[in-house]
């Protein structure tokens, strides 16, 4: 895994120490290499927001032992574009030093949304929550129009996309609140209603925990952050 592209490695200590990261984590975090990154903490190296959304995912992971896993998060790359990612953390123990930690791993989802195209009925899918987003279409639906079953349109879309297909509706939902935050000056509660949310908190909520700020935050930063690709 040290050396897999897109995929980001790390362990941490229960204090959010890092004890280990390969180079692609080094990378996004604007490091040359494991060496830079060890022995620092979230706060070292990413934006407060981050940071901040870490360490309380990092909490519920200790309190718990629950893992987290396959969580879909937006984060601004080293040159202001944002990418998607799936990451999940697990816990660590060495029970001879009485010591644990954390375990994370993310996956870069660089592959954009069209890599579907080849593949004929789950482009249909895909095409109706690229059109219906806002109306939140369910996956019952989503598996209707690629002419699947359920449970088939699920393994397709985490097989060919790393996603669900909640979590595919949610990031046509999501890219279009991107966008309209940093191109427009319509409302946040406008741009809620327009990406299909029904209450302002709920969007600023699922924006937070995808994202890592509100809405009114990331648009106060939007003339460093450039058109996603």
């Amino acid at each position: 895994m040290a050396t897999v592209p897109h995929v980001m490695f790390c362990v941490k200590s229960e204090q959010g120490v890092y004890l280990a990261a390969n180079r692609a984590f080094a990378e996004r975090s604007g490091r040359q290499g494991a060496g830079e990154v060890i022995g620092r903490t979230a706060h070292d190296l990413f934006p407060r927001a981050l940071a901040k959304r870490y360490e309380a995912q990092d909490r519920m992971v200790l309190e718990t032992g629950k893992v987290l896993s396959n969580q879909l998060e937006v984060i601004t790359r080293i040159d202001g574009s944002y990418g998607w990612y799936l990451s999940s953390k697990s816990l660590w123990s060495d029970v001879a030093s009485e010591t644990r930690g954390l375990v994370s791993v993310s996956v870069d989802l660089r592959t954009p949304v069209d890599a579907a195209a080849p593949h004929g009925r789950l482009m249909q899918a895909v095409e109706l929550a690229r059109r219906s987003f806002a109306d939140n279409p369910s996956v019952s639906e989503l598996a209707e129009a690629a002419e699947m079953s359920v449970s088939q349109l699920e393994r397709s879309t985490r097989r060919i996309l790393g996603l669900t297909p909640k979590q595919l509706v949610l990031r046509f939902r999501l890219e279009e609140a991107l966008e309209l935050l940093m191109t427009t000056d319509l409302s946040v509660s406008a741009i809620a209603a327009q990406c299909g949310y029904y209450d302002q908190s709920a969007f600023a909520r699922q924006f937070k925990r995808v994202t890592g700020s509100t809405p009114n935050a990331y648009r106060r930063q939007a003339d460093r952050i450039v058109t996603p690709r």
